[in-house]
């Protein structure tokens, strides 16, 4: 083997290390950053519901709030919604003082509440 050929070897296998060093991270630490590569094993079934002044805002309305649906999928961990959620309240409608409240499942399993009031 060239010394060449052994070196490409040897960065590749450092480069997929790393890889792997970091999907085993993300997923062990709880990392809110999930920036892995590694197979998406997510499914979260949601339902988020917004009310502005005491009024339900209506699906339509909810997507064109966070440009997410109000009900569907979400193929990602669920905190990473909770983020989403939460940074678009704290920024666009920081003045408006909704109250959110994301019913998820994950996998499954029993479904949980996260609400910001």
């Amino acid at each position: 083997m060239s010394s060449r050929l052994r070196l490409l070897t040897v960065l590749g296998a450092v480069i997929l290390l790393a890889q792997a060093g970091n999907v085993i991270y993300a997923h062990l630490a709880g990392s809110r950053r999930y920036f892995a590569w590694a197979p998406n094993d997510y499914a979260v079934v949601y339902t988020i519901t917004t009310y502005l002044d005491g009024r339900q805002l209506t699906p339509a309305e909810v997507q064109q709030r966070y440009e997410v649906n109000a009900h569907g999928l979400w193929e990602d961990p669920p905190q990473r919604l909770i983020d989403y959620l939460n940074r678009y309240e704290r920024t666009y409608g920081a003045h408006e003082h909704a109250h959110v409240i994301l019913r998820y499942s994950l996998d499954g399993h029993r479904e949980q509440t996260w609400q910001r009031t």
